[in-house]
């Protein structure tokens, strides 16, 4: 009996640990890489990346970063930081 719990057991960490083994090693499933592109489909790769890179230029650039409790808080004035750092 214990034999068979040991053997079962082994059993189930021997194929955990090669699960993830086998994985790293399958082949593509997508096959994307197994076959050359058709003319079609450059044409077609070419028109979407001119049209994200006509997207991305019209994006208008960052403007500087906003503090929105700018207006509630008072800036320290010089006296005032030297004073609190020599307490």
């Amino acid at each position: 009996m214990r034999n068979a719990v040991r053997s079962t057991a082994a059993a189930i960490i021997a194929t955990t640990l090669a699960t993830p083994v086998h994985a790293q090693f399958s082949p593509n499933m997508a096959g994307a890489a197994s076959r050359p592109k058709t003319d079609v489909e450059v044409k077609q790769e070419k028109e979407r990346e001119a049209g994200y890179k006509s997207g991305l230029s019209r994006i208008p650039d960052g403007k500087a970063k906003v503090d929105p409790w700018g207006g509630v808080r008072n800036a320290p004035s010089a006296a005032n930081q030297s004073q609190s750092r020599s307490k």
